[in-house]
């Protein structure tokens, strides 16, 4: 039917018109953004995964660059403990070089002198090596977490705690079989006549447990109880150890042999390290003594070094001889003297010979420091590169996925371009004649 009201055919022509303008518009976008996906009405399921992932490749890349930074600090860390190195081996040098005895008084001053820089030398790299402002060797650094994965918790740790200046570097626990200390000057003020009785003790074990307990056993292996004389220490509530300080004992047992108790037995009592933390006895005639110094020590063990701890000094050594019924008959007093253990590099003296073979133990401990701190160092770089080859496949493999989701394909949307551009071309022609449809019906009215 023929009508001019309704032009069906330009209606359709119209209609096809914007749907191929559509197509060259989406063709054109999606080729001139390089993007499938431009909008969530392209493809919101699409749109959504592709953002999971770029934040995944983001928080990827991110991890590796921070990766990356701490490989740059832990190497500053690891360069400043390669210069204290060095100056802890010269001093070590130096104290082993005092301890020879053709050294002279003067010799050995003079060498102090060097030591003296050297120390300096140890405080100053201590406090110096820094990285982005952060002293890595003073111990303000605490534990270090690296965020170096894309999610809460993907982190790595690194202990930085340790301070590694001179006060703090050398002190631990002796070697085995240095004598500590000796308390000596003793006498004998008796109030009785003693005769204490007992099985013989040749010798005395010394062994300390993971609590810091110190427990003592004689030549069979028995423990010592207290039925042989008893050692207190007047003034004394608590024993201690200072890393570098010095020890204090609070009690002591003298073992009896069988024979009365004179006056002259014991006129001094030797020190004596077992390596293990633990200390044996004897007297000026280096005659082993029976021992049972403290139920529980101030200060933990770990590895065989002391970690932590105060000083308690002691005023004066009470020793009282029991009868055989375990009635106080005699008793000994002296001064207690401080032990010597290894001081700190800090306080290192080569002036004489026992001091330059104190100096080399405590070089000893703080080399062990240091090399325990390097390895750790060393094992956290090593990290720090795997990471960073991990996580750099890792993005590249999200970004292949995301790729196939998001990007757009350049053959096809050409296509749809040369699609739609012809679309275009026709549906502009045929809307022209269908508009012309409704003029050809006037020609029936001429």
């Amino acid at each position: 039917m023929l009508g001019i009201n309704s032009n069906i055919n330009s209606l359709v022509a119209q209609q096809n018109l914007t749907s191929s303008g559509s197509a060259l518009s989406q063709a054109i976008t999606r080729l001139s953004s390089g993007k499938r996906i431009n909008s969530a009405a392209d493809d919101a399921a699409g749109l959504a995964i592709s953002n999971i992932m770029q934040t995944q490749i983001n928080g990827l890349n991110q991890g590796v660059s921070n990766s990356n930074d701490g490989t740059s600090m832990t190497q500053t860390a690891s360069s400043g403990l390669s210069s204290l190195t060095s100056s802890l081996q010269r001093i070590r040098e130096l104290a082993t070089q005092a301890s020879n005895g053709s050294m002279t008084a003067d010799d050995r001053a003079a060498l102090q002198q060097e030591v003296n820089q050297q120390v300096a030398e140890v405080n100053r790299i201590a406090s110096q090596t820094t990285y982005n402002g952060m002293n890595l060797l003073n111990g303000s650094m605490g534990n270090v977490s690296f965020q170096v994965g894309a999610n809460v918790g993907q982190t790595i740790s690194l202990n930085l705690s340790q301070n590694m200046s001179a006060a703090n570097l050398g002190t631990g626990l002796v070697q085995a079989g240095n004598t500590l200390g000796t308390y000596s000057n003793l006498a004998l003020a008796s109030d009785g006549n003693a005769a204490s009785t007992g099985s013989e003790i040749t010798s005395v074990t010394a062994s300390m447990d993971s609590a810091g307990n110190i427990k003592y056993t004689d030549q069979s292996g028995n423990d010592i109880t207290s039925n042989t004389a008893v050692v207190t220490a007047s003034g004394i509530d608590t024993t201690s150890l200072t890393a570098g300080g010095s020890v204090s004992t609070s009690g002591l047992e003298l073992a009896t042999d069988g024979s009365a108790y004179t006056e002259a037995a014991i006129t001094a009592i030797n020190v004596i390290s077992d390596g293990n933390g633990g200390f044996t006895y004897t007297d000026q005639n280096n005659q082993a003594l029976s021992s049972d110094v403290v139920t529980t020590l101030g200060f933990s063990t770990s590895a065989g070094s002391v970690t932590s701890g105060a000083e308690s000094a002691a005023q004066s050594l009470s020793v009282t001889i029991k009868d055989a019924n375990g009635n106080s008959e005699d008793s000994v007093t002296s001064q207690i003297n401080a032990l010597n253990t290894p001081d700190s590099v800090a306080k290192i003296d080569i002036t004489t010979q026992s001091g330059a073979n104190m100096a080399m133990e405590s070089i000893d401990n703080a080399l062990n420091s240091l090399n325990n701190l390097q390895a750790t160092i060393g094992a956290a770089q090593n990290r720090f590169s795997a990471i960073g080859t991990t996580q750099q496949a890792q993005a590249t493999d999200l970004s292949t996925a995301q790729s196939s989701i998001q990007d757009a394909n350049f053959a096809q949307e050409t296509a749809n371009l040369s699609k739609a551009q012809v679309l275009q071309q026709a549906g502009i022609s045929v809307l022209a004649q269908a508009n012309s449809q409704p003029q050809q019906i006037l020609k029936l009215l001429q």
